[in-house]
């Protein structure tokens, strides 16, 4: 049966399991991590098949990890890997433990800032599955001959390609001192094939299978365009050993599983789920009828308290008066914002109340989308700069249609409310576009999406097991 691994990458993503956005109640003296859940605490079904942890971000008894404070750092290296982050009961025993270096959050060093000596301990000490070779990243990526003349009229050609050998090189010394004293340990070693070309790519695979390596990751590159990865798989799929699997190293593009699959592609791991969610705004849903997931633009409502909506008050505050009594005059929203005893403050603070309260009730109802819409449109115009009238264009305006005829499509289509994810059961504000809480379960959510888009797509490759 064909296999395919989605592995998440920890970043220290944890919500607050108790907050509520409808009442704004979280946990009472909050405690980062003892009082978190990670996204496979808090979801209904497995978000993903493994996660990937890296000494970059943990870091070691001696140095500063990105992420881990030190006792954060000494509990992981205590607990272990599973313990730490709460995989340790039955109900995860499925889902892998990958560890790697880290290596895109040291790109700008001349060496690698761990051992491989070092690394090891913390794969023997996580008490990891799988265990990723010391690499230092390249990259440079050309296509090919016509991409490096490009790229040769910007830069010194010669130069970025010098320094990508010897980046190849460290990563490859590495590999070879790191396969063999992984021998002696429990778990299983992958090598890191990194290139500037389909060549060097090539040249490191081979090599990393004459070592001895049957799990490759293919890194650096996830700044390449689709149709630039693809064509680079294919080529090392050629000369990849019938028993040789890749894992493809910060980049999943889902829609392309089918793809991975036939270069020889058996896991990947991302974070941009998440990250479309938590940054962009992105809601995914998928239909049950069909192998493809779909995007949605969640609705925004900024905080009126947050310090960047009160310091748009403070900078536009005579043109906001002036604007707010126009939306008014206008028909723009439903409140009466009339009296003059009304600071602009207060105005804004009761649209916000006001686009909140009929958000709650459509999710409630379904009732009253046009009222909805309205009071949401209103308290977007006055909190965003681009649609003050000194600050409009036309294309903002068309902008502002556009998604105002997002929302519409959203909010009507009400798919939160069909979501089984485990997340969405808490309603629309546990996942609009609005605080750190529910913006990371919107990205917990896309998770929970993506990984049920790939488990469709494994089941249409494989009908018996349907």
């Amino acid at each position: 049966m064909t296999k395919f691994r989605f592995y998440f990458p920890d970043n220290k993503d944890f919500v607050d399991p108790n907050f509520d956005g409808r009442s704004n109640n979280r946990t009472k003296y909050h405690r980062q991590y003892d009082d978190d859940h990670y996204p496979h605490q808090i979801l209904a079904e497995l978000p993903y098949d493994g996660m990937l942890v890296s000494l970059a971000g943990v870091g070691t008894m001696q140095k500063r990890g990105k992420y881990y404070d030190q006792e954060l750092t000494e509990d992981f290296y205590f607990s272990g890997a599973r313990k730490f982050l709460r995989l340790d009961s039955s109900e995860y025993e499925r889902i892998r433990l990958m560890g790697d270096c880290g290596a895109f959050d040291y790109h700008n060093e001349y060496e690698p800032p761990f051992t491989v000596d070092e690394l090891i301990e913390f794969y023997d000490r996580g008490g990891f599955d799988y265990g990723i070779s010391l690499d230092h990243i390249v990259f440079p990526y050309f296509k090919d001959e016509e991409a490096k003349d490009v790229a040769a009229e910007k830069c010194d050609l010669h130069e970025l390609i010098a320094e990508s050998e010897r980046r190849i090189d460290i990563t490859l010394k590495n590999a070879k001192e790191f396969y063999v004293k992984s021998q002696n340990y429990q778990f299983e070693a992958y090598g890191v094939a990194h290139g500037y070309d389909k060549n060097s790519f090539i040249r490191s695979v081979k090599e990393l299978q004459e070592i001895g390596y049957r799990r490759i990751t293919i890194g650096g590159m996830i700044k390449s365009k689709t149709d630039e990865l693809l064509e680079l798989l294919e080529c090392l799929n050629r000369i990849r050993e019938s028993d040789t699997q890749f894992h493809l190293l910060g980049i999943c593009r889902f829609e392309n599983i089918p793809a991975y699959i036939n270069a020889g592609v058996t896991s990947a791991d991302s974070t941009s789920p998440l990250m479309q969610g938590l940054k962009a705004g992105k809601y995914y849903s998928v239909n049950p009828n069909s192998i493809r997931f779909s995007e949605s633009l969640m609705i925004r409502v900024r905080q009126y308290d947050h310090d960047n909506v009160q310091k748009h008050i403070d900078k536009y505050r005579d043109e906001l008066r002036q604007y707010i009594s126009e939306l008014q005059d206008n028909n723009g929203f439903d409140i009466d914002l009339s009296s003059a005893a009304l600071s602009v403050n207060e105005c804004v603070k009761r649209l916000e109340i006001d686009c909140l309260k009929k958000l709650q009730q459509y999710d409630e109802t379904g009732l009253d989308l046009d009222v909805t819409l309205k009071a949401l449109i209103a308290y977007e115009r006055v909190t965003n700069e681009n649609y003050l009238p000194s600050k409009s264009t036309e294309s903002k305006q068309m902008q502002l249609k556009r998604n105002e005829d997002k929302y519409h499509q959203f909010l009507l289509a009400r798919e939160w409310r069909q979501c089984t994810c485990g997340i969405c059961k808490g309603g629309l504000m546990n996942i609009i576009f609005r605080s750190n809480q529910s913006n990371r379960r919107r990205g917990i959510h896309n998770l929970a999406i993506v990984t049920k888009h790939k488990n469709n797509v494994l089941k249409s490759i494989n009908p018996a097991a349907k």
